[in-house]
């Protein structure tokens, strides 16, 4: 089973309201903004939806708001990972019945004085014998601290459903290294953070999926889209911008994002507990690079709004 996973997948976080109970309605006006994009497709219950902290019929209630609400064009990848197994393969399977195009699994992380890398090859293999839809590796050291070697990686991209890699170490060598041990040219590497990005479709990614996209979709297919066009100065500019914004903002926790998510006149609020939110200082700071990254203008009503016009005229389709 194959998935086409070219171009920018954004990171969804999983909104909650003044009672901390997942706001639906709140998802699907995201939503309706997200999907006038041409992101490719939107990943849920992933390290920026807070998956470890959503029960499970939680998750199930989140799969079922965005598949109603999401443009039918776009993907749908689904966090299925779990500490165990069994667990994990359940998931995957709750998640096709509702809908989802794919599962992102994440390295076994709890046990990681026992775990080995065989191990860990072991569960990658168990559960895409019996997911219905297709898995992707979500590899995120920086979180899970765990990682897993090139080699392993590269022999679990022979199974036919294991289709891809979600990396988000930033580490360029690792990539390097994998695609030197792969094998298949059927199995897509996925870059999880902006400031690789273009080098590592140099090396052969297929796209990326970033936490910063939701906050800033138009910037992040532009780059995707000047690359393609081999306009790659303009490529890098845009990339070394939205490096800077992501760094204040998504790459400093949930609750930065969700609070620049706000400033754009998106619905972020506040992360779960024990994550923490920005503060005032800090809120100033995000503010300061949004207005920086020359992504956005100041609306009426006071909030910024992305522009639409980041894509190069010379190559707007």
């Amino acid at each position: 089973m194959l998935l086409n996973l070219n171009g920018i997948i954004a990171a969804l976080p999983t909104p909650f309201d003044h009672e901390g109970n997942i706001d639906h309605e709140k998802l699907k006006s995201n939503l309706e903004y997200w999907n006038q994009t041409d992101l490719s497709g939107y990943l849920i219950l992933g390290s920026t939806g807070e998956f470890p902290h959503l029960t499970t019929e939680e998750k199930l209630a989140v799969i079922e708001t965005v598949r109603s609400a999401m443009a039918a064009d776009k993907l749908l990848l689904v966090g299925t990972g779990e500490l165990s197994t069994r667990q994990t393969i359940e998931m995957s399977k709750r998640a096709h019945e509702m809908g989802a195009d794919g599962a992102v699994v994440v390295t076994p992380f709890y046990y990681k004085k026992v775990l080995e890398d065989e191990h860990r090859e072991a569960h990658y293999q168990r559960i895409a014998d019996n997911s219905p839809i297709p898995v992707v590796i979500y590899v995120i050291p920086q979180f899970a601290g765990v990682y897993l070697l090139p080699e392993t990686i590269a022999r679990l991209a022979e199974h036919p459903n294991i289709v891809g890699l979600k990396e988000s170490s930033g580490d360029i060598s690792a990539i390097e290294d994998l695609f030197r041990e792969l094998k298949t040219s059927d199995f897509s590497v996925l870059i999880g953070g902006p400031s690789i990005f273009t080098q590592g479709l140099g090396l052969g990614a297929a796209g990326a999926v970033f936490a910063v996209a939701p906050l800033a979709p138009y910037a992040c297919v532009a780059i995707d889209h000047a690359y393609q066009h081999g306009n790659y100065e303009y490529a890098n500019d845009l990339q070394a911008r939205l490096t800077k914004l992501a760094r204040v903002t998504s790459g400093s926790g949930v609750g930065h994002l969700k609070a620049a998510l706000d400033m754009v006149g998106l619905y972020g609020f506040l992360p779960r507990s024990p994550l923490p939110a920005p503060t005032e200082a800090e809120l100033k700071e995000i503010e300061n690079a949004i207005a920086e990254s020359g992504f956005f203008r100041k609306s009426e009503q006071g909030h910024w709004i992305e522009r639409a016009d980041l894509i190069a005229p010379e190559y707007a389709d």
